[in-house]
């Protein structure tokens, strides 16, 4: 191991503090460490780094804990930079997601893990699961989406026009269904309440998440991809940087995961039992169909528009285009 760099950002501007940290630890090398020192706690800038690269990249160890000085002391682990995350393999090829799915590999919520500490994680393989995801290189495509192609400002307004709208017109529907369902059938099947009550929450979340981000999120990325065609000035979100609503995003997105895998268990892979109303059928179809929808809604957010807009932002922040 290296001496370690020390790097104090107290003189710096909060704005750029995240770009100069996630620059540092780009090119730091594997088993090698960097000591961040502020005249702040520096905890606000674990949760972006975890957001970025994931738990098993890096260890976070403090050093100081003030009161005039914090120092931290972040060490890159080594892991397989060579592999790349499973966002980066379904944004570059859609097809392949068929295959995690098949797997129960989830790549949209979770888009930021290697494909070996997905396989870990699930018991799987790592070299069959590679090899089915090797043969599908050498088929060629028909006409495929490519969404990692298509301008941010486009992307956007498909997630609002389709997966927003998706959940504003569904969510409601499904959701008296459910409960409609669950009391015809409370006898027989007492977990069609339970099926119901955490689409609800779940729902309830989502069509909050997908409202906070187009009153905020989504009219600042529009912004920054406005400022880096036209290099204009923007000024710095309310907010603050991209990079602080990363951990938050990604907790809602693993919430969402956690209740739709759950959902997906209650109703045994979306098979309606025997002996159950004739909505019931019908209802689970709805369900298999909204989380369809959110592996979509969710991949083109967490693997591909939320990360061109951080960089983005990074290089509008160096370019000191944002004030």
């Amino acid at each position: 191991m290296d001496t370690p760099e020390i790097i104090d950002i107290a003189n710096i501007t909060p704005g750029l503090k995240y770009q100069v940290i996630f620059k540092k630890f780009d090119v730091l090398r594997p088993k090698n460490a960097m000591i961040v020192t502020d005249d702040h706690e520096p905890s606000q800038l674990y949760p972006p780094l975890l957001a970025r690269h994931g738990a098993a990249a890096f260890q976070w160890k403090m050093l100081e804990n003030g009161p005039a000085i914090w120092s931290v002391e972040i060490i890159k682990n080594e892991i397989s930079y060579q592999e790349e995350t499973l966002g980066k393999i379904i944004s570059e090829d859609y097809r392949k997601a068929h295959v995690l799915r098949s797997l129960n590999i989830d790549f949209s919520f979770a888009g930021y893990k290697t494909l070996r500490q997905a396989c870990g994680e699930n018991g799987l393989p790592y070299e069959k699961v590679f090899s089915q995801l090797a043969k599908i290189n050498a088929i060629v495509p028909e006409k495929e989406t490519n969404y990692i192609s298509w301008d941010i400002a486009f992307l956007i307004n498909y997630i609002i026009e389709f997966h927003h709208r998706f959940i504003n017109t569904q969510t409601r529907f499904i959701t008296e269904l459910a409960h409609k369902v669950a009391e015809s059938d409370r006898v027989r099947h007492p977990e069609i309440k339970q099926i119901a009550d955490l689409f609800s929450s779940t729902g309830r979340l989502l069509e909050l998440k997908s409202a906070h981000e187009q009153a905020m999120l989504f009219p600042y990325i529009i912004q920054l991809n406005t400022a880096c065609k036209t290099e204009v000035k923007i000024s710095a979100a309310d907010f603050g940087p991209i990079a602080s609503l990363l951990y938050p995003l990604q907790a809602d997105s693993a919430k969402v995961a956690e209740n739709l895998k759950q959902i997906r268990l209650l109703t045994n892979g979306y098979i309606a039992p025997a002996y159950t109303s004739s909505t019931c059928p019908i209802l689970y179809k709805l369900l298999a169909e909204y989380e369809a929808d959110a592996v979509l809604h969710f991949h083109l957010k967490n693997n591909i528009l939320f990360p061109k807009a951080q960089e983005m932002e990074d290089l509008l922040w160096g370019k000191q285009m944002i004030y």
